[in-house]
């Protein structure tokens, strides 16, 4: 950091609280700078009242209020009790005030609905977990969700998709804040990569609608014909419905592209063979509609981080360890 001024963060603390994406705040912003004058001044908030039930049992006592969160630096969410519960006025009021104030406002995974919620999201681009993203959709259609991205910045707001990625968006920040060396150092810390771009798409499970309607059963048939090289055009005609039409049914389904959709069944399918097979990535581009190795290659790369060839060593690595 360039001021002297120290930096304080407020890690915000709720009934139900997720430990995992708490964890990692307070091992982040507090225990990695432990003993050092120039981190973080980090300081734990309550939202509901000071003793916090967790997650799994057991109980928190938490000295920090929620009327002083607009005086903190960066407020952090990890996190929520659940997609449903709805957050209380004077958090959210608290969270506008900061917002005004341009403090730096950090959500971890279903924070992202608390954020939404306060409506200091709107207008602006987020994301939050894959699983959550219909839900968050419908909820807050004045947000722009980008569920294929690991962590999202948008002026002082700063949101990341699944617990994996809280890791990722917090090194960013300290690579804001503290250079890329400091960086660098907590990610060796945490065991963990240096600098995964907020681009990176999610690892995505196919999302294919319950209902039969024409929507879900046109992309049942597209997973059964990968290998034919479909296109999104292609997909609208089986559903009876022009490209227009089906483009934004799609979208409003399930917070992501049709051909973002495809793409990442293209990637299922080759994870799946990579995993259980020992074809050739020739035959396994072709099996999964890439138009050559190169392309499956460059695509895999890019969404997951790895190359196929890599992707299936590591793979074989961890079955031999199991």
């Amino acid at each position: 950091m360039t001021n002297k001024k120290p930096h304080r963060v407020a890690i915000c603390v709720y009934d139900g609280l997720s430990m995992l994406e708490y964890g990692a705040a307070v091992e982040i912003f507090a225990s990695h700078g432990r003993g050092r004058s120039d981190w973080y001044h980090t300081q734990v908030v309550a939202t509901d009242t000071p003793v916090i039930q967790l997650q799994g049992g057991g109980r928190l006592e938490v000295d920090g209020r929620v009327d002083d969160l607009p005086g903190y630096d960066t407020i952090l969410m990890p996190g929520w009790r659940h997609i449903d519960a709805q957050a209380p006025a004077p958090l959210l009021s608290a969270l506008r005030e900061a917002a005004s104030l341009n403090r730096r406002l950090v959500s971890f995974c279903s924070g992202a609905f608390v954020l939404a919620a306060a409506g200091v999201l709107d207008g602006k681009v987020a994301t939050t977990h894959w699983k959550y993203a219909d839900a968050f959709a419908r909820r807050f259609p004045k947000v722009n969700l980008q569920i294929n991205r690991l962590y999202v910045q948008d002026g002082n707001i700063h949101t990341s998709a699944g617990s994996a990625a809280c890791l990722d968006l917090s090194i960013q920040l300290i690579r804001e804040d503290f250079g890329v060396e400091q960086a660098n150092r907590t990610a060796r810390r945490l065991v963990v990569p240096g600098h995964r771009d907020g681009d990176q798409q999610q690892f995505i499970e196919l999302p294919v609608p319950k209902r039969r309607d024409e929507l879900g059963k046109t992309l049942e048939w597209a997973i059964q014909h990968l290998a034919d090289g479909l296109t999104v055009d292609r997909l609208a005609e089986h559903c009876h419905m022009s490209r227009r039409t089906f483009d934004r049914k799609f979208t409003q389904s399930f917070g992501l592209t049709a051909k973002q959709w495809l793409l990442n069944a293209q990637l299922e399918r080759a994870r799946y063979w990579l995993e259980c097979s020992e074809l050739a990535i020739e035959l396994i581009a072709q099996q999964c509609g890439f138009a050559t190795a190169l392309s499956l290659r460059l695509h895999f790369e890019k969404s997951l981080g790895v190359t196929p060839s890599r992707y299936r060593r590591q793979f074989a690595l961890q079955q031999r360890q199991a």
